[in-house]
């Protein structure tokens, strides 16, 4: 266990894990085992013994250890089982729905409930665990069945336990019915020196593996995930085991679920623009789910997830079911998914309630409420009633206010609780919804535009269209990946006019801002040695002037201002040592001032430290002991490096030119 608090703390000194990662790791270890504490502190001791931190650094962690300690202790002593996400609420492909609520929400609608049809009608289990009748409850039984309660602990697995001598778990995130998921650090990756070595597990629960299928329901779940490589799906690695415990390794996300992105939305609304940008990633990862014959079967705001660069994914295809069979499909096995078929009440279809087979269109009623809510400002098209009861109380969705025409008829024809009237197609709910015209549209555009003209009606001057038409063309080919296109539009930009402008900002939304962000990475990232700050800057206030109101932007400015301010940090806290040990000269190791200080420059040209009297002063002394002591030729190297830091200082001016004098003598 030593052994992991030596490589968080070693990981936050590197720069590669912030405070709040490094606390949520002490606490996760500490908790599993107290006495974790003294080691943790007597490692800091030796690097801070051994010069690897300076006294800020060994005060900063030291405080931290000692605070997770007490906390811990008290935890300890109250019997209680706290689960903490942290600021960041950095979750993980896994049965999000199901992870503990911290702001106590338990609105049912929104909890995943397993559900099997019996000739027509269903029970619902009120959260008694008795039976009158003394059996032993069946997973399999046909009736609503709520989640297990959040005090469930899972006593097998913790901190510190390694599996299959790679997965190092560092701290529990959450759990659904099915399964736990850790974060975890690959020492594969470590080993290969990997700048992200975190992934997320997930382990069969305890209670679930009492089920006698549960291993081949995790494998399953593997095995869909993995046949979708798409940018809008999370990522699922592999399917494995080690001894009784079997787990699946799956891509570390960083950013918020959609459920809770959506409860914030009634104090902050969004953008229409953003929500769009949104709903149109969700149909993007929802839409090739669908191409592979997958159907989501549970798409609700808790299973997406939008990162912290403005992307989304889709999460939990855990119990996603195939909309076509093949013979050998069809054969009996050991689990079927059918079985144990789950819905989220006010996300849900009549006809998944009902136990029938799946079909595109239930995701799409699904997909349809999420956007209302991102649209409407957090508000459910049907206030959360379950899909069956809709009709009765004849219930309709108010229209979106800033929605053009088209787009409330796709919305609601969505909506809709009729299967046979509802979108059968992503794509035609996507492209529904865009507020930009797509190629084939402006296709359509130019000849009902020649029509017009043919009849002798004005509409705008055909070279005007023509223009248009050409910046439609040139969207699609950087959207097919033509590079050199894209770094030419981007920076003809300004140079077009407004209309122009905004249908290529529009329609290169997420283009535009992947390219700025990968800019920015190529010329501030401290951990490769990049430390233009400025430029960064630059770059950012660029991309702000097109998308003033992207999250992922903001994210962006967040990341490289943290990346700043943490590296000001330690080159001053070097500045400061390498002042009082006087280390004014260049060294063969770079540990002195002259390293130092041009890096300051690079990454705030500014800083108060460039115009540090005190270090003039400090070269002009040294200087002139050397020259006392007859040491003329290190003087000279005193002097030299202090007019390359101050050049206009006159007295170091006045003694470069004594002792170049003497030197001529």
């Amino acid at each position: 266990m030593s052994e992991i608090c030596e490589s968080l703390i070693n990981d936050y000194v590197a720069g590669s894990l912030n405070i709040t990662d490094l606390e949520q790791g002490l606490a996760s270890i500490f908790d599993a085992v107290p006495s974790s504490h003294g080691d943790a502190q007597s490692y800091l001791q030796s690097l801070y013994t051994n010069d690897t931190i300076d006294s800020v650094g060994f005060t900063e962690i030291s405080q931290v250890i000692s605070k997770i300690n007490i906390q811990s202790t008290l935890k300890n002593s109250q019997e209680t089982d706290i689960s903490y996400f942290g600021d960041d609420k950095t979750m993980h492909l896994t049965d999000i729905s199901d992870l503990y609520n911290e702001n106590g929400d338990d609105d049912a609608s929104d909890k995943t409930v397993i559900v099997k049809a019996n000739q027509g009608e269903q029970e619902i289990d009120t959260g008694d665990s008795s039976s009158e009748s003394g059996e032993e409850d069946s997973p399999l039984s046909p009736r609503i069945v709520e989640k297990p309660h959040k005090s469930a602990r899972y006593e097998n697995l913790g901190p510190g336990v390694t599996l299959k001598d790679r997965f190092v778990l560092l701290e529990k995130l959450g759990q659904g019915g099915m399964g736990v998921v850790f974060k975890a650090k690959d020492l594969l990756k470590v080993e290969a020196q990997d700048k992200d070595p975190y992934v997320a597990i997930k382990v069969l629960t305890d209670a679930f593996k009492k089920y006698s299928g549960s291993f081949i329901a995790l494998q399953r779940e593997a095995s869909k995930a993995q046949r979708l490589a798409h940018p809008n799906i999370a990522t699922v690695y592999d399917f494995d085991r080690d001894g009784n415990t079997v787990f699946m390794t799956m891509e570390y996300l960083q950013g918020k679920p959609l459920n809770q992105l959506i409860k914030e939305l009634t104090k902050k609304p969004l953008k229409l623009d953003h929500a769009l940008h949104i709903i149109e990633e969700l149909c993007s990862g929802l839409s090739y789910a669908h191409e592979k014959f997958l159907i989501h079967s549970d798409f609700k705001p808790g299973n997406c997830f939008l990162l912290n660069d403005g992307h989304v994914k889709l999460l939990d295809f855990g119990i996603a079911r195939a909309s076509t069979q093949t013979d050998e499909e069809r054969e009996n096995t050991m689990f079927d998914p059918v079985k144990l078929s789950a819905v989220t009440p006010a996300y849900a279809t009549p006809e998944m309630f009902a136990g029938m087979n799946p079909d595109p269109r239930d995701d799409i009623y699904g997909l349809a409420c999420v956007a209302y809510q991102l649209l409407a400002g957090g508000k459910h098209p049907y206030n959360k009633v379950a899909s069956p009861k809709i009709q009765e109380l004849g219930i309709k969705p108010k229209p979106i206010k800033g929605l053009n025409r088209r787009q409330q008829k796709t919305l609601m024809k969505a909506l809709t609780v009729v299967r046979e009237e509802r979108i059968d197609e992503v794509e035609k709910f996507a492209e529904g919804m865009r507020s930009r015209k797509s190629h084939s549209k402006s296709i359509l555009l130019a000849t009902l535009f020649v029509t017009i003209i043919g009849a002798g009606i004005g509409y705008k001057p055909f070279l005007a269209f023509q223009e248009e038409q050409q910046i439609y063309d040139k969207i699609q080919q950087i959207k097919n990946g033509d590079k050199a296109m894209m770094i030419e539009t981007i920076w003809s930009l300004d140079q077009l006019n407004p209309e122009q402008q905004k249908i290529i900002s529009v329609g290169l939304r997420r283009e535009i801002i992947t390219f700025y962000r990968d800019r920015i990475r190529s010329v501030f990232h401290p951990k490769e040695g990049l430390y233009d700050y400025p430029q960064a800057r630059s770059l950012l206030s660029q991309a702000k002037k097109h998308y003033p109101d992207s999250v992922a932007l903001s994210t962006i400015e967040d990341q490289v201002k943290e990346q700043r301010d943490r590296l000001m940090n330690s080159l001053i806290s070097l500045y400061k040592r390498y002042f009082n040990g006087k280390k004014l000269v260049k060294t063969a190791n770079g540990e002195d001032l002259t390293t130092v200080i041009p890096l300051i420059k690079r990454v705030d040209p500014k800083h108060y430290l460039l115009k540090d009297k005190a270090l003039s002063d400090l070269y002009l002394s040294e200087s002139e002991k050397l020259i006392a002591g007859r040491k003329y030729k290190d003087a000279s190297t005193y002097i030299v490096t202090g007019l390359k830091l101050f050049p206009e200082d006159t007295r170091l001016q006045s003694l470069n030119k004594q002792i170049n004098a003497q030197s001529q003598d």
